[in-house]
């Protein structure tokens, strides 16, 4: 257990330094926050997100790659998710000494077929769900990026107009809190139920724009000036809390849903066909996750802030806008993709949105060869230490 505890705070750290980037990096790289401050409020909305929504990718991770209720041998589970998370921890490590934004679940994924691979052979791997698993890292930078295109052409015509950012604020925040909370409560396709959980969305959305039009009011009166900048920064802001929210809900299951099968199988002995994610290994994983960002997280912001294109206040508002909706919606359909690909890809199309030279299409050359060496790697990794533990202990 303290070996599996130790690994997986080690995943969750190195987790939270390569990725606190996902959420900050485009507001530090446009300026509109100090990186001191950017580090702690995706430390505070990381853990929301994870504590919330973790416990939906954590279930494909524990169960829906190998399901590790059909080894009857519980120590082979306990060994191969310390595998699993020591061979991804080392990984994104590297990667994150390079400053690579890397794909934390990329990582973990392949350390789970790995130790299948080494303990119960290829027949037990579910092939069908990494091959989903898989199309959805290809798809979605894909995706968020068309999003963050198609959203540039809006909302960068409507900063230029001084009097229209009002509108765009509510209207992003009623969207960031409707999907939010939608895609967390909603449970069946049922009318009734999608009636109910739309009107409680909508009026928690109604509510937040209430009290953000209270405070940008007092504001106003308060400053006697301007507050097009402000309401710019406010917008950042709440776009990056929503990104790290986003990114704590997908990527704490890389040290939870591992974690929460060790403590099952040590706490039963076997691994029952109906489990439910650790509260405590979730709370575990979180808290990792938010000592990473503050404490290493500033490694890999200025690759994805700065070095992939020049982002302005609007073209870094619409970047983390559509990532942050891109990874909420996979995550909720209990995808472990990569909070890294869809704000990668994000920042891209904000980038081709403004000219095919305004992207350096050299880094983003090293980031996705990166992410295609690291699957293979991993599982190789997760497989030899597999094999190891399996001889030492």
């Amino acid at each position: 257990m303290l070996l599996a505890g130790l690994a997986a705070f080690f995943v969750a750290w190195n987790n939270g330094s390569n990725n606190a980037a996902n959420a900050i990096g485009t507001v530090v790289g446009a300026g509109a926050l100090s990186l001191r401050k950017a580090l702690i409020i995706a430390a505070l909305f990381d853990f929301l997100g994870a504590i919330l929504f973790g416990r939906f990718v954590s279930m494909t991770i524990m169960k829906g790659i190998v399901d590790i209720s059909m080894i009857p041998d519980s120590t082979i589970v306990i060994r191969g998710m310390i595998a699993t998370l020591i061979a991804t921890g080392i990984w994104v490590l590297v990667a994150t000494w390079f400053k690579i934004p890397m794909s934390i679940s990329e990582g973990t994924v392949g350390g789970v077929i790995g130790f299948g691979l080494a303990a119960i052979g290829m027949g037990m791997i579910n092939w069908s769900t990494v091959t989903v698993i898989i199309t959805s890292w290809i798809v979605l930078p894909v995706f968020s990026g068309l999003m963050a295109v198609a959203l540039y052409y809006v909302f960068e015509r409507m900063f230029k107009k001084v009097h229209l950012l009002p509108y765009v604020a509510v209207i992003s925040l009623f969207i960031m809190i409707f999907s939010t909370l939608f895609l967390l409560m909603v449970k069946t396709m049922k009318l009734t139920d999608l009636i109910y959980v739309t009107v409680l969305s909508t009026l928690a959305g109604l509510a937040g724009i209430g009290c953000f039009t209270i405070y940008y009011r007092a504001r106003l009166i308060r400053k006697k000036e301007s507050m097009s900048g402000e309401l710019i920064k406010a917008l950042l802001l709440v776009a990056a809390a929503s990104m790290a929210f986003s990114h704590g809900a997908n990527d704490v299951a890389n040290a939870a849903g591992p974690l929460s099968a060790v403590i099952i199988a040590l706490t039963h002995g076997y691994v029952p066909e109906v489990v439910d994610i650790s509260v405590p290994a979730l709370a575990f994983a979180a808290a990792g996750i938010a000592i990473g960002i503050i404490s290493w997280g500033y490694r890999v912001v200025e690759t994805i802030g700065e070095k992939i294109t020049t982002l302005t206040y609007s073209s870094a508002f619409t970047a983390q806008l559509s990532a942050s909706l891109s990874v909420l919606i996979v995550t909720r359909l209990g995808l472990p993709v990569s909070t890294t690909i869809a704000i990668v890809g994000a920042v891209a199309g904000v980038g081709f949105a403004k000219g095919f030279k305004a992207v350096n299409k050299r880094v983003l050359f090293k980031i996705f060869s990166a992410w295609i060496i690291a699957f293979p790697i991993v599982i190789s990794m997760s497989a030899l230490i597999f094999l190891g533990l399996h001889l030492i202990l």
